[in-house]
């Protein structure tokens, strides 16, 4: 063969073997608000390795920073510039059947100043559920508490049952999802990728050696044994009070092969765990994704009593009667009971919705044209039947 042709063959061949398999981009700098304002790119003695609790602001990926929406004015007010995007953390539930001593929650070493340890913190409840721990902090995005050496197993949430990804955000160049790794990661690959309601992989999956990455920044933790009720302290050496490696990875929804044709079939993004992968979270962007998840309620623990109610049946409180009304009906803000009456909220047609001009996230209405209950999720997405289970 020709030897130019043969140098072009080998070229392309080379872009396209680059772009399918790296198409992940490491963001060229993090920010946190860690001590208010924290920044870290190359892991280097003029950054600050972050102590307490550390929510990321925002990322530099291509040359531009996206807010993630947590405190856009923190990043104004340190003459950062951006590009206004909102990113969650995947609402996240796993397997807990394990008892392994390196299966751990990590948290920050010191927690609004206090420090962490055996004598301040001995042990954490187990009311809390271990997914929490990927999704806790401000839009879940906390980089200073995660959950390591997760048991290997998939981790799905469901994106696209009603076309809930957002097409004319398949093409553009801004990050759709972000993913972590805050430990010490193996040579084993984490596998990231969109699946049909089968389980069939739609587009291209992604298989990610963290040990490959390059650090982003480092964070000094206190550790307890995640597989252990309740979950006792950590003493053992080189585990409390040491650092470890924050390491950030983004994609874009092209990454995956996700096209306009194919994009509606799916239906779920799943991360497979690979026995060693230390999660502080993977999030996603609002704009580009709609969320639900089938994570069950915490039944463990202590309920509530609910305070607030209005009744029809003449019962309220327990010294007007021995039902201890509302009291008795645990777990919630507000109690409302009757055999006659129902609850009505506001009604309006599809076309009126226009005439709601201030709506904010939660906002809900009776949507009389389309027959459902409608939540107000951004002014991206605006109004969206709420018509599948979801979590906080």
């Amino acid at each position: 063969m020709n030897r130019i042709l043969t140098t072009k063959l080998f070229f392309l061949l080379t872009i396209f073997s680059n772009s399918f398999f790296y198409s992940q981009l490491r963001p060229t700098a993090i920010f946190g608000d860690y001590n208010n304002y924290w920044t870290s790119q190359n892991n280097t003695a003029t950054y600050v390795t972050a102590q307490d609790t550390n929510n990321l602001l925002g990322l530099t990926v291509g040359g531009l920073t996206y807010a993630t929406g947590v405190n856009n004015a923190r990043l104004t007010a340190n003459g950062v510039s951006y590009v206004n995007e909102n990113y969650r953390a995947f609402p996240t539930s796993f397997n807990t059947l394990n008892t392994s001593q390196n299966f751990l929650i990590g948290i920050p070493r010191y927690v609004n100043g206090v420090l962490q340890n055996q004598t301040n913190t001995p042990s954490l409840s187990c009311d809390t559920s271990l997914g929490y721990y990927l999704r806790d902090g401000l839009n879940g995005l906390d980089l200073s508490t995660a959950v390591f050496n997760i048991p290997k197993q998939d981790l799905t949430f469901y994106v696209n049952v009603l076309a809930d990804i957002n097409p004319s955000c398949i093409s553009d160049d801004i990050p759709d999802i972000i993913v972590t790794q805050v430990g010490e990661p193996s040579t084993t690959f984490d596998v990231f990728k969109f699946t049909d309601a089968s389980g069939n992989t739609i587009g291209v999956q992604k298989d990610v050696n963290f040990s490959t990455v390059t650090p982003s920044g480092k964070a000094l933790w206190s550790f307890y044994y995640a597989g252990n009720c309740p979950h006792g302290y950590n003493t053992g050496s080189g585990f409390s009070g040491t650092t470890r490696d924050i390491r950030v990875l983004t994609f874009k929804l092209s990454d995956f092969g996700i096209t306009l044709s194919n994009y509606t079939n799916a239906v779920k993004f799943v991360q497979v765990l690979s026995g060693d992968s230390d999660v502080a979270f993977s999030a996603y962007s609002t704009n580009s994704l709609s969320l639900y998840c089938l994570e069950n309620g915490i039944t463990s623990g202590t309920p509530l009593d609910t305070k607030t109610g209005i009744t029809s049946l003449g019962r309220a409180g327990s010294e007007a009667s021995n039902d201890n009304w509302p009291m008795v009906r645990k777990g919630g803000y507000l109690a409302l009971e009757s055999t006659k009456k129902p609850f009505v909220i506001t009604r309006t047609s599809t076309a009126n919705l226009t005439n709601i001009t201030n709506p904010v996230e939660g906002m809900m209405v009776y949507d009389t044209t389309e027959n459902c209950l409608k939540v107000y999720v951004n002014s991206t997405i605006g109004w969206k039947c709420y018509n599948k289970k979801t979590c906080p």
